[in-house]
């Protein structure tokens, strides 16, 4: 699995207007819809899933790293995007903190393993605090796609 093949770079949103949880859900998925990757039709019901997915336990994971992530049935492949705040937004994050790092995760219901994978594959990535720090500091889209590019590559050589 590699993340670069995953996020689509055009829905990459490098400076995020949200300043909050449910604020920042749907200006991720708006970004998908524009892209062409979700069904605009299907916005409302993604929004709900990762909202219901929210109510379980915050998916900010501390750091200023969120993975908010759900499982719909109008998602037919792996989608993956990513958003970054450098002002910070509210996440009820476990550790308190602003959030400043977003990745969004959707999957097929029919594909509960992948979905695992993809997570799983998140979470040791993003223990990478250099990684980290890069992403938060990058100029641009074309930079975030790249940074992402390189960690892929460290990930599997590593």
């Amino acid at each position: 699995m590699k993340l670069a093949d995953l996020i689509d770079p055009v829905t990459i949103v490098e400076e995020l207007a949200a300043t909050s949880k449910e604020e920042v859900i749907p200006e991720m998925v708006a970004s998908l819809a524009a892209a062409g990757k979700v069904k605009k039709q299907s916005i409302g019901g993604l929004i709900r899933a990762l909202r219901a997915r929210e109510k379980l336990g915050s998916t900010g994971i501390g750091e200023g790293l969120a993975v908010p992530h759900a499982k719909h049935e109008s998602v037919k492949e792996l989608i993956v995007t990513f958003g970054r705040s450098r002002k910070g937004l509210e996440f009820n994050a476990l550790d308190g903190e602003p959030v400043h790092l977003v990745f969004l995760l959707l999957s097929s219901k029919e594909a509960p393993g992948q979905h695992l994978e993809a997570l799983a594959y998140l979470s040791n990535l993003l223990r990478d605090k250099v990684l980290c720090r890069h992403l938060k500091e990058a100029r641009d889209r074309a930079e975030i796609a790249a940074i992402l590019k390189d960690a892929d590559e460290r990930m599997v050589a590593g």
